[in-house]
């Protein structure tokens, strides 16, 4: 009897418990999933974000356009006034 209960000592000693390896490798399944879901989310954000920035840019380049060809259109307007003054046809 002594020899059986150590015998039984020494083997659950010798042995790692296996609801152990089952709940680390649990957690580790977990915080896998986490960290995945975070770089996720992070990666999304930063998408988001980029795409805010070159719809701003495209904005701004949109409105520097029109504006410009507002400017060239009052130049050219101003030219043909010019031109109609000097050659009397303003009247």
């Amino acid at each position: 009897m002594l020899m059986t209960t150590t015998l039984a000592k020494q083997t659950l000693q010798q042995s790692p418990p296996n609801c152990l390896f089952t709940s680390e490798t649990k957690m580790d399944s977990q915080n896998m999933s986490y960290n995945a879901g975070q770089a996720k989310g992070q990666a999304q954000e930063k998408a988001s974000s980029m795409m805010d920035k070159a719809s701003n840019v495209a904005q701004s380049a949109q409105d520097s356009m029109q504006q410009a060809g507002q400017q060239m259109q009052q130049k050219a307007q101003g030219a043909v006034d010019s031109v109609k003054s000097a050659t009397g046809l303003n009247n």
